[in-house]
């Protein structure tokens, strides 16, 4: 028999119902994968502020240009040493906030299209699709700087949200491209099936095929990940979709762990500083370098990613925005 620690169990969601099944059928008709290519394809790689700056400028330029074409209200944060932020701002009636996040920046000698660029093209596309209409609560769309370099851009970012708006809910993308649908592309830290013995007997049941989307979350954001399964469960096979607490958020046992290493992978984004500021945050991921052979490689180029599948992430994001971001 296999012990079941509290509160690591993949939570319930309810299943899309007939509503939302249609909108996610008309949400995923405005979104083209070939577009989502073209953008990643677009973005200068690698880029980063010390050996690439100008393809950081280069793509600061190029989100900038693509939210303003779109209709959101732009702005840039500057972050130590010489980076900036960037936020894509459409206001609603209320000082309360739905944010989607994406970092912008790669590793040195990575074009970094799965790290980060289709979380950045994600952005892009989110910008046409949540245009439009004035929604109860403010949806900001953000790209921190200097993730790759110990998360630097996402402290002030979420100190600024905290002193302009009460934050409901962040969805971070890191990394959300590859996707390997051959049994045994996904691995997973050692120990783990300990932990999430129900989730890791779900990926052996798909011959552990490294084709999930994994999202992490804490307590405190629990009806986020719950909102979020279940407008992802519309567009995309259910049996695809993992649902995992950050063990150091497990009762009893969590705070211990935090000196275990393998702890630490479910820390490594954007979304911690959210947790550290008591937000409801999420990463949405594809476990990186536990599935995908090009992490921090040169080797992470536009052909190597999923596009069917970035477009469903996609959409689900701009359902599970939308239906928060109204109240």
């Amino acid at each position: 028999m296999k012990l079941r620690v509290p509160g690591a169990a993949e939570p319930a969601y309810p299943p899309p119902d007939e509503g939302l099944a249609t909108e996610a059928g008309r949400m995923l008709e405005r979104i083209e994968p070939g577009r989502l290519r073209t953008l990643v394809a677009a973005l200068p790689g690698p880029r980063n502020r010390f050996d690439a700056a100008e393809a950081m400028r280069a793509t600061d330029a190029m989100l900038i240009d693509a939210w303003r074409a779109a209709g959101w209200r732009t702005g840039r944060q500057p972050v130590a040493p010489a980076g900036w932020n960037l936020v894509a701002i459409a206001e609603g009636t209320r000082r309360e906030a739905i944010v989607v996040v994406a970092h912008h920046d790669t590793v040195a000698g990575s074009p970094g299209a799965d790290d980060n660029g289709a979380g950045v093209a994600a952005l892009i596309e989110l910008a046409s699709l949540l245009g439009g209409g004035r929604r109860r609560r403010t949806v900001i769309l953000a790209a921190p700087d200097h993730e790759e370099i110990g998360l630097l851009g996402s402290r002030p970012l979420v100190a600024w949200l905290r002193r302009h708006y009460a934050v409901r809910g962040a969805i971070v993308f890191d990394p959300i491209g590859f996707m390997d649908p051959r049994p045994g592309t996904q691995s997973v830290p050692a120990g783990i099936d300990l932990l999430y013995p129900d989730q890791v007997a779900r990926l052996d049941a798909r011959g552990r095929a490294g084709d999930t989307v994994v999202s992490i979350y804490r307590r405190r954001s629990l009806d986020l990940v719950r909102a979020w399964a279940t407008c992802l469960a519309a567009c995309l096979d259910p049996d695809r979709i993992l649902l995992l607490r950050d063990p150091a958020d497990l009762p009893l046992i969590g705070p211990p762990m935090l000196a275990l290493p393998v702890v630490r992978n479910f820390s490594r984004s954007d979304h911690v500083r959210f947790w550290q500021a008591g937000l409801p945050a999420i990463q949405v991921t594809n476990t990186a370098n536990f599935r995908n052979p090009n992490y921090h490689r040169p080797s992470d180029t536009t052909e190597t990613l999923d596009y069917l599948t970035l477009a469903r992430i996609t959409a689900a994001t701009a359902l599970t925005v939308d239906r928060l971001a109204a109240g």
